[in-house]
C-alpha cells in the first residue's frame, strides 16, 4: 500500500487539478458575452502509478492533460463558405437597391415616361407645325429627356465609382487582416514551441478568418505549430515561416484610360490604399492588349516590390475570387457598366434614327441635327447617354425644327415630324448602337420617300429596348434579394449549431462550478485526514 505522503501528493494533485477546472470555468463565465469566444474545457487523466511488490500498481492521483477549444472545424469551413456567398449578394443587393432607385421605373418621372412624353410631342407639332408653342413643347420635351438621360448616366457612374471606392476599403481590409493573422501565426507558434496552449489567440485568429470570409473566400490549412496558410483565387494570401509571409499585394485598378497618342493611363491603387498606394502609370494601346484584363474596378494580384515604373516587373495576374464581398462589388461595377453601355446604345439609336429623318436630303437647304453631343458633334459614334443634347441651334431657334416633307412643301406640312414620331414603333437593332464604332448603313434600312426605317428582325423599339434594361435589372436585384435572405437564414442557422457547441452557457458553467468546488473541497478534507494521521503518529504514539 501507498504511504501517508505518497497519498498527500495523491491529494495535491487533486486539488491543483480541481483548481485549474474552476479558473477555466470562470474564464469560461467571464467571456461569455465575448465575440468569438470558444469555450475551453480541461481534460484529466490519472497519473502513472507505481508497482508495489505483491501487492499491484498503486495510483498517484490526477494531471490536466489538456485545456481544450471546444470548436467543430468542419463547422467553420461551412460557416465560412456561406459567409462569403452571404456577402457576394449583400454587395450587390446594396449597390442594386440604388440602381433602382436611378432608374425610377416605372414612375411619372422616369426615363420611359420622359421618353413617351417627347414622341407625343412630335405627334401633336404633326397636326400644327405651324403653332410656335407646338414647337417650344417639341424642344422642351426633348431636353427634358436628353437631361433625364444624362442625370440617370451621371448616377450610375457614381455608383460604379462607389462600387470601386468600397472594393478598395474591402482589399485594405483584407490586408489589414491578414497582417493581424500573420502577427497572430507569430505569437501561436512562440506558445505552442513551450507546449502550451493558445487558446484565446487562436479564438481571435479565428474571428478575425470568419470576417475575412465575408470579404472574399479562401481555403485554409494548419501546420503542427498551429499557424495557418490561407489561399485564395488558386494563390497564396498568406504564408507563415517565410521571409515575407504575405507575399502577393493586392490591387484595385480605379480606372482605365485611353489617353492622346493611342496611349493608355491605368490608375492602381496599391493594397487598397487610397491615399498612399495610388499609383499611375501608362502603357500604349499595343502593351496594354497584354494586360488587357486590368479594368474598371477589378482587382488584381501584383509583385509587393513593384516599383512602379516598368508594368512588365508588376507581374499583375487576375484575382479570381469566387465568392465575398470583393466578388460582388467586382460584379456589380461591371453590371453598372453594362447599363450604361444600354443607355449609350438607346441614346446613339435615337439620336441616329431622329437625325436621319430630320436631315434627309428632302429637306429644305440648311437643315441642322436635331440631337448632338455636348460638343455639337452629330457623329453618332461621340454621342452616348452621358453628352447627348438638344442642338443648340435648335435650342436657340424653334424654326430649325424640320416638319415638312420637302422645301416646296407648304407652310402647314408635317410629314416630317409625323415621320419622327412614328419612330416610337419602328424595330430597330438598338443593342448594335451599344458599340460606338457600330456602322448601322449595311443592316438598317432607309426609305427615304417614305420617311421611314425598315423594320429589322430581331430589333426593338425604343420603349421595349427600354423595358428590357429595367426587367434585367429587376432580376438582378430579386435574385439579390433572395440570394440574401437565403444565406443569412443558412448562416444564422450555422452559427447557432456552432454556438451549441463552441459557445458558453452560464448554467452549464456554474454547474461545473458546484462539481469542481466539491470535489476540491474532497481533496482538501483528504490533506486533513492526513495531518491527523500524521499527528496521530508523531504526537500520541508515545515513540
Amino acid at each position: 500500500m501507498s504511504g501517508i505522503f505518497s497519498t498527500f501528493n495523491t491529494a495535491k494533485r487533486g486539488l491543483y487539478a480541481q483548481q485549474h477546472a474552476v479558473s477555466t470555468a470562470s474564464h469560461n463565465i467571464a467571456n461569455a458575452n465575448t465575440e468569438g469566444y470558444s469555450r475551453q474545457r480541461v481534460h484529466m487523466r490519472t497519473t502513472p502509478g507505481f508497482l508495489i511488490p505483491n501487492t499491484g500498481v498503486v495510483g498517484t492521483g490526477v494531471e490536466i492533460a489538456d485545456i481544450a477549444r471546444i470548436r467543430d472545424a468542419y463547422l467553420d469551413v461551412q460557416i465560412r463558405y456561406e459567409t462569403s456567398r452571404k456577402g457576394q449578394y449583400l454587395a450587390r443587393q446594396e449597390i442594386l437597391e440604388q440602381v433602382e432607385m436611378a432608374f425610377m421605373e416605372p414612375s411619372d418621372t422616369g426615363l420611359n415616361t420622359v421618353m413617351g412624353r417627347m414622341w407625343d410631342a412630335w405627334q401633336e407639332l404633326a397636326k400644327s407645325p405651324e403653332n410656335s408653342n407646338a414647337r417650344t413643347i417639341v424642344r422642351d420635351n426633348a431636353q427634358t429627356f436628353t437631361e433625364s438621360l444624362n442625370h440617370l448616366y451621371e448616377k450610375l457612374n457614381a455608383l460604379k465609382s462607389d462600387s470601386i471606392s468600397l472594393t478598395e476599403k474591402k482589399v485594405y481590409d483584407v490586408h489589414s487582416i491578414l497582417e493581424q493573422i500573420s502577427d497572430l501565426n507569430d505569437q501561436i507558434f512562440k506558445i505552442v514551441i513551450k507546449n502550451e496552449l493558445p487558446n484565446d489567440l487562436m479564438d481571435k485568429r479565428d474571428l478575425l478568418m470568419d470576417q475575412l470570409s465575408s470579404i472574399v473566400d479562401f481555403t485554409y490549412k494548419e501546420d503542427k505549430y498551429g499557424r495557418v496558410t490561407i489561399e485564395s483565387g488558386g494563390r497564396t494570401l498568406l504564408q507563415p515561416d517565410k521571409d515575407n509571409e504575405i507575399p502577393l499585394e493586392i490591387s484595385v485598378v480605379r480606372s482605365v484610360e485611353f489617353v492622346e497618342d493611342d496611349n493608355v493611363r491605368i490608375t492602381l491603387i496599391r493594397g487598397g490604399d487610397s491615399i498612399e498606394g495610388v499609383t499611375t502609370f501608362t502603357v500604349t494601346k499595343d502593351e496594354y492588349e497584354t494586360i488587357s484584363f486590368l479594368q474598371d474596378g477589378v482587382v488584381v494580384f501584383n509583385d509587393p516590390s513593384w516599383d512602379g515604373a516598368n508594368y512588365t516587373d508588376a507581374g499583375f495576374s487576375l484575382f479570381e475570387m469566387n465568392h465575398g464581398e470583393l466578388k460582388g462589388y467586382q460584379e456589380i461595377s461591371a453590371e453598372v457598366a453594362s447599363y450604361q453601355s444600354q443607355l449609350d446604345g438607346l441614346a446613339r439609336a435615337i439620336a441616329y434614327a431622329v437625325n436621319t429623318i430630320h436631315t434627309d436630303d428632302g429637306n429644305f437647304e440648311g437643315s441642322v441635327s436635331f440631337f448632338t453631343a455636348a460638343d455639337g458633334s452629330s457623329d453618332i459614334s461621340k454621342i452616348n447617354a452621358g453628352n447627348i443634347r438638344v442642338n443648340q441651334a435648335i435650342v436657340q431657334d424653334i424654326n430649325n425644327i424640320n416638319t415638312r416633307r420637302a422645301a416646296d412643301s407648304p407652310e402647314g406640312n408635317g410629314d416630317r415630324a409625323l415621320a419622327i414620331a412614328q419612330l416610337r414603333n419602328a424595330r430597330l437593332p438598338i443593342q448594335e448602337f451599344m458599340d460606338a464604332s457600330y456602322d448601322p448603313a449595311g443592316e438598317i434600312t432607309y426609305k427615304s420617300d417614305e420617311m421611314a426605317f425598315e423594320n429589322v428582325s430581331g430589333g426593338n423599339t425604343f420603349e421595349g429596348y427600354f423595358k428590357d434594361i429595367i426587367a434585367r435589372l429587376g432580376i438582378s436585384a430579386q435574385q439579390a434579394d433572395r440570394m440574401v435572405e437565403n444565406q443569412e437564414a443558412l448562416t444564422g442557422q450555422l452559427i447557432q449549431r456552432r454556438y451549441s457547441i463552441s459557445g458558453v452557457s452560464i448554467d452549464e458553467e456554474v454547474a461545473n462550478l458546484i462539481q469542481f468546488q466539491h470535489a476540491y473541497q474532497a481533496n482538501a478534507n483528504v490533506i486533513a485526514t492526513l495531518t491527523m494521521m500524521l499527528d496521530t503518529i508523531i504526537n500520541r504514539m508515545g515513540v
